[in-house]
């Protein structure tokens, strides 16, 4: 159930020039066309197609963004450190758990139960927020980015 979510939050990064990334592609691909292989009207299938998933991505953008913002600082940071590759934080963020003025020290086993239950409510925060499982599979499961990312996620998350 919640491997679409790690799916999700894994493929962040890649989400943060989406917009930017697939206009560019689009552009370059129009401009291109009168050299390609394919008729007109496939053409504009493909662009008309592209601009979907450039919207489908983009709205997932400000979907996960939502998510974050209702997060806690310590919540965003161990976000930040598990599923976007901020592992520069992982050290500040440990030197600030030793220190005995902290309110919160983690052991490992503690981390991962913690991350259990921060997964389990951005889960909830992200349904809440309209990206359920149904809406992941039908819209943004067929994107090629997302596919890329589910398999490398899939592989990555097994604890």
């Amino acid at each position: 159930m919640r491997s679409y979510v790690k799916t999700i939050l894994h493929a962040y990064p890649f989400l943060t020039t989406v917009g930017e990334d697939y206009e560019e592609h689009i552009r370059n691909r129009a401009l291109l066309s009168y050299d390609g292989r394919w008729t007109a009207e496939q053409t504009a299938e493909y662009l008309a197609a592209e601009i979907l998933n450039m919207r489908r991505l983009e709205w997932l953008k400000t979907k996960i963004e939502n998510v974050m913002g209702k997060l806690t600082d310590v919540e965003r940071t161990l976000t930040e450190i598990r599923y976007f590759g901020k592992g520069r934080k992982l050290k500040s963020f440990l030197q600030k758990q030793k220190n005995p003025l902290s309110k919160r020290a983690f052991t490992e086993r503690s981390y991962f139960r913690y991350q259990e239950r921060l997964l389990d409510k951005i889960s909830s925060l992200l349904i809440l927020d309209g990206v359920t499982e149904e809406v992941y599979r039908r819209e943004l499961a067929p994107i090629d980015v997302i596919q890329k990312v589910e398999k490398v996620a899939s592989k990555a998350c097994r604890f």
